[in-house]
């Protein structure tokens, strides 16, 4: 089954690595008029070199923090700026502290609800007003397993991904008039920088990938790159009928 996204515009956020580097490479792949490509990172060139090297004209690079207001900003004007349109948005950018949740101290509790939660606030301020005026765009949240259930040491970071399903499904509602669709990809465990940062904070890195695995029926973690297959089906037009959803894609997590 062929999958294209020929003629949109992405806007991709937490894109200098891990999911969103792969989403973005995907999508380009898949026939994309053009990215908007989003991390704080000063890595973020670097990092995606191969791609504005090969697709000069449709990688747009912006370095901001989600969590203020002003990335939104820059990002959707890039978009209309450099492209005319956003039709999708994959807001993915994130942070993880391992913790219980007594533990945190409400700068970090503070810290990872800015970056997971209020990212998306702000996307909806400036994003879904562009949405609107074209009566069509979806937005695609990546999500979690600790989102849908308790995992020990998700102190802060699994509220945030709960309110990020909620969002999802409240925002799906509210702009389904406008031709706005609106889903979360609940992800089990994937092989990324952030999953790596965590195992090293855990104090035992070799238990910690263990656990993980067994943690996952299938036997195994994803990789980004299947992950981001699978955003590149949902933001094709074959995956229309998709809005306010919380979908499951956890190597069989949440189905013991």
């Amino acid at each position: 089954m062929e999958v294209s996204l020929a003629g949109k515009v992405a806007v991709i956020t937490g894109a200098a690595s891990g999911i969103g580097k792969a989403v973005a490479h995907a999508y380009l792949a898949a026939g994309v008029k053009g990215i908007v490509a989003v991390d704080r990172s000063e890595k973020l060139k670097d990092n995606l070199s191969t791609l504005t090297g090969s697709y000069p004209e449709k990688v747009v690079l912006v370095r901001g923090d989600v969590s203020e207001e002003q990335a939104a900003k820059d990002y959707t004007r890039a978009a209309i700026d450099h492209f005319g349109a956003i039709d999708i948005l994959v807001s993915n950018a994130a942070i993880s502290i391992v913790k219980p949740l007594h533990l945190h101290t409400p700068e970090e509790w503070d810290r990872v609800m800015s970056v997971n939660v209020r990212s998306v606030y702000w996307a909806a301020r400036h994003v879904i007003p562009q949405m609107m005026k074209q009566q069509s765009g979806l937005i695609l949240i990546t999500g979690s397993i600790s989102g849908c259930i308790g995992i020990p040491t998700q102190g802060a970071y699994a509220p945030s991904k709960g309110a990020l399903h909620e969002m999802a499904k409240q925002m799906a509602i509210e702009y389904a008039p406008h031709g706005i669709r609106v889903n979360s990809i609940a992800c089990g465990t994937v092989d990324t920088p952030i999953v790596h940062a965590s195992a090293d904070a855990s104090g035992d890195s070799e238990a910690y990938w263990a656990m993980l695995r067994d943690a996952h029926p299938i036997g195994r973690i994803a990789k980004a790159e299947e992950v981001a297959d699978f955003y590149t089906y949902m933001a094709s037009d074959r995956a229309s009928f998709f809005t306010g959803a919380v979908i499951m894609m956890d190597g069989g997590y949440t189905a013991r």
